[in-house]
C-alpha cells in the first residue's frame, strides 16, 4: 500500500488575491508573489466557497483555500468573479419548449443571462437531479445549466422537467 508523499497545504487567510495589470489573477502570499494563478472548486455541487484549489501559471498546486469568506472582503470579491468566469452556469427560470428531431431533445428557455436554445445530447446522462427538485444539464457544447428548484417554476416548466427526468 502506497503512503501520502505530500501534505495539503492551505494558503492563510492574510493571502492577497489581486489583478494584476494584465487583469491576471495573482497571489501574494508569505513574501511570495505567483502571476497568472488559476483557482477551481474542489466540490463545486457540495462545497463551492470550501476548498478552491490555487494553482501557479505552470498548474502545479500552490495551495489550498479551506474557506472563501475567511480572506479579505477585497480578495473573495476578486475571486468570486473569477469563479463566476471559470464556472459560468446559467439559471433556467422558464422552460418554453423541448422538441425532439432524431432522438436529440431542443430545448428552448429563458434564463438569467437571457434566452437560449440548445441540445441536450442524452436526457439520461445530461440532464441529472442533484437533489430538492435542483436540475443540472449539459448541452451538446458541454455548456451546463441549473434549475434551481424545478418545482418553483411555473406549472407548464414544470410538467415538461417532469416529462425528461
Amino acid at each position: 500500500m502506497s503512503q501520502l508523499t505530500s501534505e495539503l497545504t492551505f494558503i492563510p487567510q492574510d493571502a492577497h488575491f489581486y489583478l494584476n495589470t494584465f487583469d491576471d489573477l495573482s497571489l501574494d502570499i508569505l513574501d511570495q508573489t505567483y502571476e497568472n494563478v488559476t483557482i477551481e472548486r474542489a466540490f463545486p455541487l457540495n462545497a463551492p466557497d470550501q476548498f478552491i484549489i490555487v494553482k501557479n501559471d505552470q498548474g502545479d498546486e500552490i495551495g489550498i483555500i479551506e474557506h472563501l469568506y475567511k480572506l479579505s472582503k477585497n480578495s473573495v470579491d476578486i475571486l468570486q468573479k473569477a469563479l463566476e468566469q471559470t464556472y459560468y452556469l446559467p439559471q433556467i427560470t422558464k422552460i418554453h419548449s423541448v422538441e425532439t428531431h432524431f432522438h436529440i431533445p431542443t430545448w428552448k428557455v429563458d434564463t438569467d443571462k437571457g434566452p437560449r436554445e440548445f441540445e441536450i445530447p442524452s436526457s439520461r446522462r445530461d440532464v441529472r437531479i442533484v437533489g430538492a427538485g435542483r436540475v443540472l444539464l449539459r448541452d451538446a457544447d458541454g455548456n451546463r445549466y441549473e434549475i434551481a428548484d424545478y418545482r418553483k417554476l411555473d406549472l407548464e416548466s414544470q410538467a415538461i422537467v417532469e416529462t425528461m427526468i
